[in-house]
């Protein structure tokens, strides 16, 4: 229980760290596109070799398929309504029009939304044991900073206040830490094909965030090198893995 909790506060609040350092300091955009590529990297080992792994050995081919689909279907449409009731208009690329202006309430759930499933499958990967608790972390990590020092200038532009933002992230924060805490101590003793099908969840939802956010907005900003770095990042991700 203390390993989640310490891991859930790390995970979570390393997005509002991340909206200190890019209020602290004037970081450039391709420095902050160079994290999410290789962070993007690292979460796509993270999710194949420990999350849909475990999800298999779990659960079988029906749990996989079942977690996988629903993960990214519930990703994508709850993504959707976030960008219509303009959620990401803080973001360099909008993907829809945002039919709304943007408030704070919105742009917290689009950060859970994106968060969640992360949280989620940090919990179970703790209690899986195997080292894949600390690999989810990092890659967790990796997702966290960027988007929380890339947040600031759009929000500002927003017309959000450091202050707000802060206790946007904050509130993100904790209550991301506290979803991890929770998966670890209530899915613990779940049946084997539940948790299954919840790794896999995490897992389509995580791979449909990273399609539809992380690396489109690396390669915007930083160009073809960021392939590279997230190569370097699974490259990276998958040797933490083998020990």
């Amino acid at each position: 229980m203390f390993q989640a909790l310490i891991f859930g506060i790390i995970s979570g609040f390393s997005l509002l760290f991340g909206a200190v350092v890019g209020s602290t300091f004037n970081l450039k955009q391709k420095t902050i596109a160079r994290f999410m590529a290789f962070g993007s990297g690292v979460l796509v080992c993270a999710l194949t070799f420990g999350l849909m792994e475990e999800a298999f050995v779990h659960g079988g081919f029906d749990a996989v398929t079942i977690g996988f689909i629903a993960g990214g279907l519930t990703f994508v449409a709850g993504d959707y309504l976030v960008h219509i009731k303009g959620g990401r208009k803080h973001k360099r690329k909008q993907l829809v029009d945002a039919r709304n202006e943007s408030n704070g309430k919105i742009i917290t759930l689009g950060a859970l939304l994106d968060g969640v499933p992360e949280s989620i499958a940090l919990g179970i990967s703790i209690f899986n044991g195997q080292g894949r608790g600390f690999l989810m972390l990092i890659a967790i990590v990796l997702s966290n900073f960027p988007e929380g020092i890339s947040s600031i200038n759009g929000l500002i532009k927003e017309g959000f206040s450091k202050k707000k933002i802060f206790i946007m992230w904050f509130v993100v924060a904790f209550l991301t830490a506290t979803t991890t805490v929770l998966s670890f101590y209530f899915l613990h003793d779940a049946s084997q094909n539940t948790i299954g099908v919840i790794e896999a969840f995490a897992a389509g939802a995580i791979l449909a965030m990273l399609a539809d956010s992380m690396m489109p907005e690396a390669f915007e900003e930083g160009g073809f090198s960021m392939g590279l770095l997230t190569v370097l990042g699974f490259l990276v991700a998958f040797i933490i893995s083998r020990f």
